[in-house]
């Protein structure tokens, strides 16, 4: 069943047909947010920097950061993350791994199977020595997946809004 999705980086052109997920599983975020969003992900690869024989599909994998897509065979949209490969001081080059949403129409973890492939991928063809994929709390359902998938916590992130508050 895992065969029948496909990783695809998305493009400018394919983003408005990703954004019923999207809005499905982030009702507050808009048409127009998410196209800035896609816009700033989706940069154009310097093809010059290539290796020669490189396809159109390999030259978008090669973007250092960018939106990745699940797809089954018809086309439709069951899951994406977003990602981008920087240097970090203590693991070196590192893919960081965001905004993870899935929807799977069966059961089994065949559309996140099909992510993790993909951050596979990335991850080699970018050098990279570790994955970091950050995960909202409150879904238990990734955390375990990615948990069983060999991932542990590390480096915690914590946020807080621009104007902080003050406390009592």
């Amino acid at each position: 069943m895992s065969e029948a999705y496909k990783s695809l980086p998305l493009t400018a052109q394919t983003a408005d047909m990703t954004y019923p997920l999207v809005q499905m599983l982030k009702v507050d975020m808009s048409f127009d947010r998410w196209r800035a969003f896609v816009d700033q992900y989706c940069m154009p690869v310097n093809k010059e920097t290539l290796g020669a024989g490189t396809d159109g599909e390999d030259i978008l994998w090669q973007r250092e950061r960018g939106i990745i897509v699940i797809a089954n065979e018809r086309g439709y949209i069951h899951g994406l993350f977003s990602y981008y490969v920087r240097d970090d001081m203590t693991d070196g080059v590192v893919l960081h791994v965001d905004n993870v949403m899935a929807v799977e129409i069966v059961s089994g973890d065949y559309v996140l199977d099909a992510m993790r492939d993909a951050m596979s991928r990335l991850a080699r063809v970018h050098a990279c020595s570790n994955v970091y994929v950050s995960l909202g709390e409150p879904d238990e359902r990734l955390r375990e997946y990615f948990s069983r998938a060999g991932y542990a916590p590390s480096k915690v992130r914590y946020c807080a809004p621009t104007t902080p508050r003050l406390s009592a």
